[in-house]
């Protein structure tokens, strides 16, 4: 059904029967009748978005065309689909100006999506909840897809702030250049929430520069990368605290943390690392690519290489590495307190051979020794976020690959 979708909007924008279709495979999901829902389109049916949605009803499509609008404090109507002309970024930019977030989501279902924006320049003062500079998610559980992130800033959660109550999902969306004062540079969490093929790049917060998850928090984290984010504390990509998340598939790349944990803090939390890659992470003093305390991580099939001083700053429980390659980090690799691990539970320390990291693209050489026919533990896993790759000229395989004036529109969040 999401790749019917894309093909029906395929790079143009909508005409009536591009909105007759969408209305009804929209009314098919979502079980409504068709004498009900309907598609408003921005400007006909209403000159502004925040109109068009006062407008709408739960299972409504409001259909905005290509163009910036100058918008800020729209409320997201629970139940309605809002879509942009093509379903990607760059066809219709909403420019918050500094003067409020973007969305205030206030209970709304997961039949609640928002699909193919560039969310710029949003922001929240002292005069008002400071959290979430773009988004702020009250006891709601938006689908997010194809978005961009740009310039938002807050106390916590510099473009999204979701409640304990929330659920969001995020699946294909770039954060840019977000900025928080404490706690989360791009994204805070304190409920449930999933990122799927999301980017993070260039964000800062003082603790978890790209993501902060909060205590009882529990959060999905898959095929997403976190590069050159950085915080003033810990935690340059991702700070969990008091929470549960697990990561798969994920790169961290270039991320710095003034006091170590230059990729990832975890504090007292649930943790699985799984399939991922941690390379050229950085910090200003202790230098670890993970910092943790208290309860110890799971870390299965993971690269950490070419990091910035140790692999790991501990100060409780050493984590469980199983089928790991650590290898060229500054501070050595099977050392201290990972001494005893270096030799078992099929863990190596060889070359990844990377086909061209520095340039984005951590797929690995045929002859790498993290490919499970090459790797000299016998380990029949592949280690690392990503395959064999060096003859394609792709970078990251992320989803925020640009084709024509956006992203490529590979679902549509609902």
């Amino acid at each position: 059904m999401l790749d019917i979708l894309s093909e029906i909007k395929k790079g143009a924008t909508f005409n009536w029967l591009h909105s007759l279709v969408a209305t009804l495979i929209l009314c098919f999901m979502l079980g409504a009748p068709l004498s009900q829902a309907k598609t408003l389109s921005v400007p006909e049916s209403s000159p502004t978005i925040k109109g068009a949605l006062i407008k709408a009803k739960a299972g409504d499509i409001v259909l905005v065309s290509c163009g910036t609008y100058y918008e800020h404090s729209i409320r997201m109507k629970p139940g309605v689909a809002l879509w942009s002309g093509t379903l990607q970024p760059g066809c219709v930019t909403i420019d918050a100006q500094g003067k409020g977030r973007h969305f205030i989501m206030d209970n709304a279902d997961s039949n609640t999506a928002v699909v193919g924006f560039t969310l710029l320049g949003g922001q929240v003062d002292d005069t008002e909840q400071n959290q979430g500079g773009s988004i702020i998610c009250r006891n709601s559980s938006p689908r997010i897809s194809n978005c961009v992130f740009k310039d938002n800033t807050a106390k916590s959660g510099g473009a999204i702030f979701a409640d304990q109550t929330s659920d969001p999902l995020f699946a294909n969306c770039l954060f840019e250049n977000n900025k928080a004062l404490t706690t989360g540079g791009a994204a805070q969490c304190q409920g449930k929430a999933v990122f799927r093929q999301c980017a993070f790049e260039n964000n800062l917060g003082l603790m978890g520069g790209g993501l902060a998850l909060m205590p009882g928090s529990n959060v999905l984290i898959r095929g997403c990368t976190l590069e050159n984010n950085a915080s003033g504390n810990t935690g340059g990509g991702l700070h969990v605290r008091k929470a549960r998340c697990e990561i798969s598939h994920s790169i961290f790349a270039g991320n710095w943390g003034g006091l170590g944990g230059s990729a990832l803090s975890i504090v007292d939390s649930e943790l699985i690392l799984n399939h991922c890659t941690l390379y050229k992470n950085m910090a200003e003093s202790v230098g670890a690519a993970m910092a943790i305390q208290g309860q110890s991580p799971q870390v299965r099939n993971c690269i950490i290489a070419f990091n910035q001083g140790s692999v790991l700053r501990a100060d409780s429980e050493v984590p469980t590495f199983r089928g790991c390659n650590l290898f060229g980090n500054e501070g050595g690799d099977w050392v201290e307190n990972l001494r005893s691990l270096g030799n078992k539970y099929d863990n190596i320390s060889k070359d990844p051979m990377f086909c061209a990291p520095d340039f984005g693209n951590f797929n690995l050489n045929n002859s790498s020794p993290c490919l499970p026919g090459n790797n000299p533990s016998g380990n029949k896993g592949l280690i690392g976020a990503f395959g064999p790759g060096c003859a394609s000229a792709d970078n990251i395989p992320r989803q925020e690959q640009k084709v024509g004036s956006g992203f490529r529109a590979v679902q549509a969040g609902l």
